[in-house]
């Protein structure tokens, strides 16, 4: 036994020697003897290794973005507001729908005072029906922001109106402002200059008499002919022509006090019918969205528009229910691979599409929970109020997302100088 020990002292000596002479490399390389060279770069690319690891790890983590002055002073109103004024405030209706009229509202009197007090909505859209005049537009709208901003959490509402141009275009045909083309005819021309002076035209017509946010332009990428209506209201099949002209009306428009909130995302433009008389659907591929029917989209998103619409068409491609209750298409899609932080909100929940497999509550509450920050003409708002109410108690939609898009709805109505 002792001369097995005995044995191991020479090894432990050897072990104990080279050790000594790796250190006193790692220290003196330029001493090293002839053929331990191999050990000096060793020992050096160990050292150079390590210290990159380290220098890797001290990296500072990326610092948040810092917010503007509109979007600290949106989240310090958001803090002060009740979840019923939030609520309310996610919502996009019309005159009629706000005060359950079954009449054509053509004035903003009593009953739209008394309503914006219980339901301060965020917005309230027009058409053709509520417009007689310059005069009687101008009292109706202006009569409103002050209910609106005596009311609750004092907030005004946006006022919006779909102003394409050419034979959509409500203003223009009755109330005779500045007329324009069919979109059709400037995506022939492509021209953007000329489109960024008609979102300049289009801005000051409907500005002047109370309106401060625009339904347009229309961005999709038309690659079906069947759907005639889409072909007037569009620049046009080119992807390249239509992003161009999209990102130069939207320029047009909001330099000139008007909200821009272009749709149909993700681009309706395959689609053979509308998504109002029933439900519609488009197999295009991933691949064929993203290299044509997205890009009007993302140069919009780069314009920085207020606001995009989501289609009520279903983009199997991506999720198998309407695009406007899709978590992939609003969230996964528009949000984190797009990268926009801006308003979105629903298609109009009155379509066909839509009410043919959904409740209004249901509708609501799917729409915020796949990302949606505005609800567009549903059906019943009491409906959605407390649909939404209902979910938020429940845990299925935290407050802080409501908090969420309530902000973004703040910081835009403050960026626009609707409020201070």
């Amino acid at each position: 036994m002792k001369k097995r020990y005995l044995l191991l002292i020479p090894v432990a000596a050897c072990i104990i020697v080279c050790a000594a002479a790796i250190g006193y490399i790692q220290f003196h390389p330029e001493r090293a003897p002839e053929g331990a060279a191999f050990l000096a770069r060793a020992v050096q690319e160990k050292q150079d290794t390590g210290s990159g690891e380290e220098e890797q790890q001290e990296e500072p983590a990326e610092q948040p973005e810092e917010l503007t002055a509109a979007q600290k002073r949106a989240q310090e109103l958001v803090d002060s507001m009740t979840l019923e004024q939030k609520l309310y405030q996610m919502m996009f209706v019309t005159p009629e729908v706000l005060t359950d009229s079954r009449n054509n509202v053509v004035r903003a009197g009593n009953s739209t005072k008394a309503s914006l007090t219980a339901t301060p909505v965020g917005g309230i859209l027009y058409t053709s029906r509520n417009l007689q005049g310059k005069d009687q537009t101008s009292v109706m709208l202006n009569n409103t922001q002050q209910y609106a901003r005596e009311a609750g959490a004092g907030i005004p509402v946006f006022t919006g109106i779909a102003e394409e141009g050419g034979s959509h275009a409500p203003a223009a045909s009755v109330l005779g402002t500045a007329a324009v083309e069919d979109m059709s005819v400037y995506g022939q021309t492509n021209n953007p200059e000329e489109v960024r002076d008609i979102g300049k035209t289009l801005a000051a017509a409907i500005s002047g008499v109370g309106f401060n946010m625009d339904f347009a332009p229309v961005a999709d990428v038309v690659s079906n002919e069947a759907n005639t209506d889409l072909q007037t209201r569009c620049f046009g099949s080119d992807a390249a022509v239509v992003s161009s002209l999209v990102s130069s009306e939207i320029s047009g428009m909001q330099e000139n006090g008007v909200m821009s909130a272009m749709s149909h995302f993700p681009g309706a433009g395959s689609t053979a019918s509308d998504p109002a008389e029933g439900a519609v659907s488009t197999d295009r591929s991933q691949k064929e969205f993203r290299s044509s029917d997205l890009l009007p989209f993302a140069e919009g998103i780069k314009a920085d528009t207020a606001c995009i619409v989501v289609s009520n068409m279903t983009a199997t491609a991506f999720d198998s229910v309407p695009c406007s209750l899709s978590s992939k298409v609003i969230t996964g899609l528009l949000r984190e691979e797009m990268g926009y932080d801006g308003i979105v909100m629903t298609g109009q929940l009155t379509d066909a599409a839509i009410t043919g497999s959904y409740t209004t509550g249901q509708a609501a509450v799917q729409a915020v929970q796949a990302g949606a920050d505005m609800l567009l003409c549903p059906q019943s708002m009491e409906e959605a109020y407390t649909a939404l109410s209902e979910a938020v108690a429940s845990g299925a939609i935290t407050e802080n997302q409501i908090n969420d898009s309530v902000a973004r709805i703040l910081t835009a109505k403050l960026e626009y100088g609707l409020m201070q």
